[in-house]
């Protein structure tokens, strides 16, 4: 079904994109679309949080494509690739969650199509552009996920694990949500075929298992079972909260019953394109179009 939704979509776009085009070409001349890549950080807002929100390191990376379609309105597409983690070892002493101890660690990836509102007018021609662009963008798309977490068994030996699989609560979960991507940004303009630009954006989930934990403990399981160990890892640190201790058991609570999100702070580095980019003025293709002066395309 979202595959459909998708298609339909793109097919709506490739159609508005059409009609963009013969309405732009005297306006914004040969170079409102754009293709963009980058990198930065990433975190997450749920049951593992505990106060340490972002991932190690720059953890995502990402693709898209923008139109400018009006003086103020954009679309474009974007698929990323981009870490997770918490624990609840981050978690404050004697705490509840400290007790708990449970962990995640995952590679996602998203796709996301967007409408974007620039806030400044559009100048008329890409290389007489503002030097800064601030725009908000929202949407619509989705994320794929699967939560992962380390054992150290008996014998000292350290595996990861595939948390979905082993069904450490009562409830299943897929391996997909949909998102809301919600986008804050400004574009600085580096040269006439250059922008650097840097945007914070917030993904609303449909589902509190991105770090396997919203509802209630699984089992009860045989004793000594990797299903046993994962889904209620309590006995993994001393009893430092004994009310903790007692209440984590089988069927009670183990997350907070609500829906997770995250978060990506993005650096992207993006490239006008021209319009005739694989057109010459005899219909051969020419190299230097892409970094060309931007006199010849007024």
């Amino acid at each position: 079904m979202s595959k459909k939704i998708f298609i339909i979509f793109l097919i709506m776009i490739g159609t508005r994109l059409v009609h963009a085009q013969s309405f732009l070409g005297w306006q914004l001349h040969d170079r409102y679309f754009s293709i963009y890549g980058g990198t930065g950080w990433t975190g997450y807002v749920g049951d593992l949080t505990n106060g340490s929100p972002f991932s190690d390191g720059l953890s995502h990376i990402n693709l898209g494509i923008e139109a400018r379609l009006y003086t103020r309105i954009a679309a474009r597409i974007q698929f990323s690739r981009f870490k997770l983690e918490g624990s609840d070892q981050n978690a404050a002493d004697s705490s509840f969650n400290r007790q708990r101890n449970l962990s995640f660690h995952s590679t996602n990836y998203e796709w996301q199509v967007q409408g974007v509102y620039y806030f400044l007018k559009y100048r008329g021609k890409y290389h007489k552009r503002r030097t800064y662009e601030p725009y908000i963008a929202a949407g619509f798309g989705k994320a794929y996920f699967s939560p992962k977490t380390e054992y150290t068994d008996i014998n000292d030996v350290t595996d990861t694990y595939d948390l979905r699989s082993i069904g450490t609560e009562t409830e299943s979960y897929g391996k997909s949500t949909w998102i809301i991507p919600v986008n804050l940004g400004v574009k600085a303009a580096l040269n006439e075929f250059l922008n650097l630009s840097l945007d914070v954006g917030y993904r609303f989930t449909f589902t509190g298992y991105l770090d396997d934990v919203h509802g209630r403990y699984a089992g009860p399981f045989e004793d000594g079972s990797i299903e046993a160990s994962l889904s209620n890892r309590k006995n993994e640190v001393p009893e430092i909260n004994e009310a903790a201790y007692d209440a984590f058991v089988p069927g009670a609570q183990r997350g907070n019953g609500k829906n997770d999100g995250y978060f990506l702070v993005n650096l992207n580095l993006e490239l006008y394109l021209p319009q005739d980019l694989f057109r010459g003025k005899n219909g051969k293709r020419r190299k230097e179009k892409i970094l060309g002066k931007p006199s010849a395309y007024d």
